[in-house]
Formats: structure tokens, sequence, C-alpha cells
């Protein structure tokens, strides 16, 4: 019988010495990060008193020098712009509309020179990529190129190039 006892004894030993081990383990680390945690707080917050920076809880300031000169207006382009992706010949369709600041003036220029502009649109969409299609930071970049094509169109037709932002109505790739 003593050598039964001794066997269920055993596993409850090495549970209890693996238990055992473990927990001074687990507490040095979960006090390690506690304290750690106190530290960068505590250079946060006395941080200024050392000579360092302080941290500010505040928002970051507004990197424009200047508001906007007029009230944001709309311009549709009532084209439909269609051309051929320029790696793999597939088909792209796109419908835009134009932000500006710049009061009726600018909208007028818009509209006086949308052969110009639509030129433009057509010739960057021509080296257009599938790549630049693929996702959101991908379509978000070819409409900062077609903003940058549709400003200097308006530029060197004598316009100041006042277009704030492009805007996709309607993308098709077939």
């Amino acid at each position: 019988m003593p050598d039964a006892a001794a066997t269920t004894d055993k596993p409850k030993k090495a549970k209890k010495g693996i238990m055992g081990a473990l927990l001074p383990v687990l507490a040095f680390v979960a006090g390690a990060g506690a304290g750690g945690a106190g530290a960068v707080l505590a250079v946060l917050q006395l941080g200024g008193q050392l000579g360092l920076p302080a941290a500010s809880h505040a928002p970051a300031a507004p990197t424009t020098a200047a508001p906007p000169a007029g009230p944001l207006e709309y311009v549709e382009i009532d084209n439909a712009f269609t051309s051929n992706l320029a790696d793999n010949g597939r088909y792209l369709q796109v419908k835009l509309s134009l932000s500006t600041f710049g009061g009726a003036d600018a909208v007028a220029a818009i509209e006086k020179h949308r052969p110009a502009i639509i030129s433009a649109v057509l010739a960057a969409l021509g080296e257009a990529r599938e790549a630049d299609l693929a996702n959101v930071e991908a379509k978000d970049a070819l409409r900062e190129r077609l903003k940058d094509v549709i400003n200097k169109a308006l530029k060197a037709k004598g316009e100041p190039g006042t277009v704030e932002e492009v805007f996709f109505t309607s993308l098709v790739v077939q």
C-alpha cells in the first residue's frame, strides 16, 4: 500500500512544483510591466521639471497656414473618362467631381478650360496601372495625381490652380 500512496503523491508534488515555479515568474513579469508603465507615466508627468518637454494632451495645431479664400464649391465633370490600363489592357472608366475654395472665378476657370482638363486627365489615366486601383491608398494616390494634373493644366492656361480635391463619383474596371 505505501507504494500506491507514493505514486499518487508524486503527481501532486509535480503539479505543485510547476505551479510553484511559474507563479513567481508570472508575478515578476507582471510587476516589471507595472513598474515600467509607472516609470513612463512619471517621466511624462515630471518631464517638464527635469528639463524635458512635458507631454501635451492638446491636439496638434493644423499645418495649413492660411484659411481657404472662399466657400467650398464642387464642380461635376460630366464626362465619363475611359482608358485602357497600361499594364494589362483592361478598361478603366471614372467620373470625377472637383472641389475648390477659389469661388466663382475658380469654377468659371474650370468650366472655361474643360477641354484642357479632360485631355490632361485622359493622359494621366492612360498611364494608370492595375496597382493604382488595388486598394484605398492607391486610389487616393491616383486622385492626388489627377489633382496635380488638373492644376497644372489650369496654370498652363494662365489660371490659378485652385482645385483642392478630386473625387471619384464612379469607378469601373473591366
